[in-house]
């Protein structure tokens, strides 16, 4: 399992799992609007997107957006999305995905949030 940071080339396969996350939720599908979104994402490196592939297929990511926190007095990353594939789910992969954008926070001094669930609980992440 390789966990990374989002690259353009991802655009395909991360566009085709964001439909498929929105959708799980509840959301219509719509896959160029999800393309197009993170195009915008991607482009202008306003959010951070952390991509698990098995072989060369992608099966899971997360994505965290960039804030300011008063009370911390410090930049936060916000945990928005998180998803796994069914196929994929309930081997750690959340997890390891979770675990990458620690480091990278701890490596920058940003504190990690989710306002929805306790960070340190991963499974609840899928």
């Amino acid at each position: 399992m390789q966990i990374r940071l989002a690259v353009n080339l991802d655009l395909e396969p991360l566009s085709h799992l964001l439909n498929q996350y929105r959708n799980q939720l509840d959301y219509e599908k719509d896959y160029q609007a999800c393309r197009s979104f993170l195009i915008n994402r991607l482009s202008e490196n306003d959010s951070i997107i952390f991509v698990a592939l098995k072989g060369d297929e992608l099966v899971g990511f997360i994505q965290l957006y960039p804030s300011f926190s008063s009370l911390h007095l410090k930049p936060v990353w916000h945990l928005e999305d998180a998803f796994v594939i069914d196929d994929f789910r309930h081997q750690g992969i959340a997890g390891m995905m979770l675990e990458k954008a620690k480091q990278l926070a701890d490596g920058t001094e940003v504190l990690l949030i989710n306002n929805k669930i306790d960070i340190e609980q991963t499974e609840m992440i899928a």
